[in-house]
């Protein structure tokens, strides 16, 4: 018998993930959809004309800063909406263009046109979200479907039977994508022990950090109340498959096809836990759309391949030169680029952190030069999901009077506000108002340097002025025939109830004051005439 052609084995080995690539493309347009959804149906309301922190606002803002330095503001903050101006219209028009490129892509059909549209798109909609926009999920659908033009079919028609094979480009985007999704699940691992010292101990390297994460995580679910209540023992155990998924199955993925089905089974098993006890939008959905590329062909079900009525190939014919020669010569530049900043992501990361792997910074200044100018585009990312564990929950509750004595508490859909309210499922869609609620809480006391002040200043005076666009984020709006005089906002530190005061009061949640995030703030005056009949000054 003839010994086996190792290299011609290896050339074909990238070639055997045909349905892994095409279910995750799929898979990709699938959470585009989601994406782009969610944010339409808040986008109004958080940065259209009259939104908390109008987008038109944002383009002005940077461009004016940027004119002065002589210097076009798209490249500080690519985007469509420089073009078309950042109107109601054309956000909601982006936003629709999205969704139908999104069906496209889960058809098959202008599979890579379709992908393009959508990662301009996205990125339009993130770089004129601000704060709102600005989650690590939303960069990482960003790098996965930056990636994905070069892992996909640039034809008209791609069906589900029978996907089509790899091209040399396609393959050599596979290891890209293999490597996207091992970077991401270990960088997740890596922050929760690097970036812990004494000042500031993470919770992590000390075992502790389970027993408050189901807590104080952003929007917590009913199931997170019940895993809350076991034990320190069961928490402190959790963690050990926790690092064994982040830190060891990463590496699995260079060891051939059953190291990466391991490693997608591994990733994909942590990522079902998370969705069933927290609210992580589609984050959770689209980590395990990166798995799918890891598994090859022949390790999907039989019933799978047949209903695919999956062919399997031997050896494909070689690419004509010239064809070969161009598609390199337009995707290699590209790809080379991508291969520079995952670069001098990997060395900043492991040395920056508090207990550095690399002792010396080895990325050039060229390379720090060439990921400054790139990363408005945001074509690859580091990421450290959880890497601070908060410990406490402090929640903002604000509260509106009409004389002064009497308060009366306003209750945000989603955000924990009543503490008899049971806590929900609403991923993958992600309420931004709400999450911006926990982040503004944890920095204890309104600050006009924060980040957060520009919303919030905003939404306190559309309260105050009786807004409608506004009573679309309550559950329940205390004042449903005329404003409050006065807002204030306390500032309240909420804790799950145990079982026995549950059964006891009915409650999911209790709360004391801890302090005063707003003092008590009114209208702002109308303005007056003159004495003399005349306008106002």
């Amino acid at each position: 018998m003839p010994a086996p052609d190792w290299k011609t084995l290896f050339a074909l080995e990238t070639d055997r993930y045909r349905i892994g690539r095409s279910m995750f493309l799929r898979g990709l347009g699938g959470i585009y959809l989601i994406a782009i959804v969610s944010w339409w149906i808040q986008v109004g309301l958080l940065v259209g004309e009259n939104g908390l922190q109008p987008a038109s606002r944002l383009l002005e803002f940077v461009g004016k800063n940027f004119a002065a330095e002589g210097r076009p503001g798209f490249w500080a903050l690519p985007n469509l909406f420089w073009i078309t101006g950042a109107s109601d219209f054309a956000l909601n028009t982006a936003c629709f263009a999205g969704c139908g490129l999104a069906l496209l892509v889960i058809v098959g059909r202008f599979v890579g046109p379709a992908l393009a549209g959508l990662w301009v798109i996205y990125l339009s909609l993130v770089n004129t979200g601000g704060v709102f926009m600005s989650f690590q999920w939303d960069i990482l659908l960003l790098e996965t479907g930056f990636l994905a033009l070069f892992l996909c079919r640039w034809e008209a028609k791609t069906t589900w039977t029978d996907p089509p094979p790899l091209t040399p480009v396609n393959r050599v985007a596979l290891v890209f994508a293999w490597f996207l999704i091992a970077k991401l699940m270990f960088f997740s691992g890596w922050v929760k022990l690097a970036w812990s010292s004494e000042a500031t101990p993470e919770w992590w390297t000390e075992g502790s950090a389970m027993t408050f994460h189901y807590m104080t995580q952003p929007l917590p679910t009913w199931t997170a109340w019940w895993m809350h209540q076991l034990p320190a023992w069961f928490h402190k155990a959790s963690l050990v498959p926790m690092y064994l998924v982040e830190m060891v199955l990463p590496f699995a993925v260079i060891f051939g096809r059953w190291g990466r089905l391991v490693a997608a089974f591994g990733f994909s098993g942590l990522m079902m836990l998370v969705l069933l006890t927290g609210n992580f939008t589609y984050f959770n959905w689209l980590t395990i759309v990166l798995c799918l590329p890891l598994v090859q062909d022949r390790l999907w079900p039989a019933w799978l391949r047949s209903g695919l009525s999956f062919v399997p190939v031997g050896l494909t014919a070689p690419m004509a030169r010239r064809p070969l020669l161009l598609r390199f010569a337009l995707a290699g530049p590209a790809l080379l680029g991508l291969a520079l900043v995952n670069l001098h992501i990997l060395v900043r990361d492991l040395h920056q952190a508090p207990k550095p792997f690399l002792k010396a910074d080895l990325s050039p200044g060229w390379l720090d030069s060439f990921a400054a100018v790139v990363s408005p585009f945001y074509p690859a990312s580091g990421y450290g999901l959880f890497r601070t564990m908060t410990t406490e929950r402090p929640e903002i509750l604000l509260e509106g009077s009409a004389d002064g004595t009497n308060w009366l508490a306003y209750d945000f859909a989603w955000k924990v506000d009543k503490i008899s309210d049971r806590p929900r499922f609403v991923a993958p869609h992600q309420p931004r108002l709400a999450w911006q609620f926990w982040f503004a809480a944890l920095e204890g006391r309104f600050d006009y340097r924060s980040s957060n002040a520009g919303w919030f200043e905003t939404l306190v005076l559309k309260l105050l002025e009786g807004d409608r666009g506004v009573k679309r984020f309550l559950k329940y709006d205390p004042f449903p025939d005329a404003p409050p005089r006065l807002v204030r906002a306390r500032l309240m530190r909420y804790e799950f109830t145990t079982p026995d005061e549950r059964r006891a009061t009915g409650d999911w949640w209790k709360r004391v004051v801890i302090g005063e995030y707003l003092p008590e703030v009114s209208r702002p005056a109308a303005p007056t005439a003159n004495p003399d009949g005349g306008a106002p000054p």
